[in-house]
């Protein structure tokens, strides 16, 4: 799947979510669920990365330029 079909399937899952939301109110619940979840992610990427850097002797910071 490339960057295109990565962006289209994102749009086509907040669209179903958006129309299927209830209420405002369960759209920007939904909404801060999912930040929240990719917040979280972003952190443990970023550990895991610094670990691994940690883990092979590296006395420099793990290359978080990639998140």
């Amino acid at each position: 799947m490339d960057a295109y079909e990565q962006s289209a399937s994102v749009y086509a899952a907040a669209a179903a979510i958006a129309k299927s939301a209830r209420s405002r109110e369960e759209l920007v619940r939904l909404a801060l669920l999912f930040t929240q979840l990719g917040t979280m992610l972003s952190t443990i990427a970023a550990l895991q990365a610094l670990d691994a850097g940690t883990a092979a002797g590296d006395t420099q910071a793990a290359d978080l330029s990639t998140l």
